[in-house]
């Protein structure tokens, strides 16, 4: 026996189901569709247009989607439940692809499509189904939060989780899941912003994007604190001047042992082991490590001023334009009889 099917026996209707879902079928649709012609002589707004051929199409798809859906193929009978209302876009099939979006956790397309199921009342519902339908409607609603997103100034274009929004100016409503979400805004010469807003279930929140100019957050940025480039070029000059210090004194004591060697040696010429040498020998020792010393002391010093020179132009200051990130977080407070819902802003 098919599930959901109604039968009429002797004037009265008796429907038969399984399980918790009651689905139904295109037969039972074609039923109710004909019983509002006879009690309104009319057709029911669901059935305007829709011919027999699609009824047929349509009942084809939504057998096959309760064959699925039992078997808990819902992402299949969904397809299928989809088709259905391709060709015959009747409450009761749309209800069906709320019971698959509730099983697939997809709880704001699962809302949207509820409230089309619901559009025409109770009518062309079966009284359980109906029941049913207003239970899910209650509990989704305090799944989904409204975000109100408002923009005043043109051309700035917005985002919420990555898809578009209606080009500002303008306000635009999107149902939402709770938890985080993030909203961006660009425009050229203007600076981007994310807000990132935490929406809560069963809340309606208004979120006003405003983009700053760029000149007004603009800031200059270096590579390093400004003062420490200028630190190694002066280190730099004073390990050099110590450096060129040794050289001179280096210079100087060769120069007092040449003398010495002149003096000592004006009559007759010294040998390298002459001990008239002795009392100055030690001034020619000095001198040659000085001037070793000096040397690698001078080559660290140049060294070090062409690194300061070096970090003085890589710290040049450049302009930055940082991104503006506010934070929104819901904040209730308990007050006499409920509470109030605020969003406290952060950045």
């Amino acid at each position: 026996m098919s599930i959901g099917r109604t039968h009429r026996t002797h004037g009265t209707r008796r429907t038969h189901r399984s399980g918790w879902f009651a689905l139904v079928l295109a037969g039972g649709l074609a039923g109710s569709a004909g019983m509002a012609r006879v009690a309104h002589a009319e057709t029911p707004p669901w059935s305007v247009g829709v011919t027999d051929a699609k009824k047929a199409e349509a009942q084809k798809f939504l057998e096959a989607g309760n064959a699925l859906f039992l078997d808990r193929k819902y992402a299949e009978a969904l397809e299928k439940y989809k088709s259905a209302v391709g060709a015959w876009d009747h409450p009761a099939i749309r209800f069906n692809i709320v019971r698959c979006l509730i099983q697939l956790d997809h709880t704001v397309e699962a809302s949207d499509n509820l409230k089309q199921a619901l559009k025409y009342g109770a009518a062309p519902l079966e009284e359980a189904v109906y029941t049913e339908a207003l239970a899910y409607d209650k509990l989704l609603s305090n799944q989904i939060g409204d975000l109100t997103v408002s923009c005043l100034q043109p051309d700035v274009k917005l985002t919420l989780d990555g898809q578009p929004l209606t080009g500002c100016p303008g306000k635009e409503t999107r149902r939402v899941s709770p938890g985080p979400h993030q909203l961006v805004g660009t425009k050229a010469g203007l600076l981007t912003k994310t807000v990132e807003v935490m929406v809560l279930g069963g809340k309606a929140q208004d979120v006003p994007v405003k983009l700053e100019p760029l000149g007004r957050a603009a800031r200059i940025e270096h590579r390093w604190p400004t003062y420490l480039p200028w630190v190694v070029f002066g280190a730099g000059f004073a390990v050099a001047g110590i450096g060129a210090v040794l050289d001179l004194n280096a210079k100087a004591d060769m120069d007092s042992y040449d003398r010495s060697v002149a003096q000592f040696c004006s009559v007759t010429a010294c040998g390298p082991d002459d001990t008239r040498l002795d009392p100055v020998r030690g001034l020619d020792d000095d001198a040659r490590f000085k001037n070793k010393v000096a040397v690698s002391v001078l080559t660290v010093g140049i060294a070090t001023i062409a690194t300061g020179a070096v970090m003085l132009y890589l710290n040049r200051g450049r302009t930055v334009y940082p991104e503006s990130v506010e934070k929104l977080t819901p904040q209730v407070t308990p007050v006499a009889g409920g509470a109030t819902f605020s969003l406290t802003r952060g950045f």
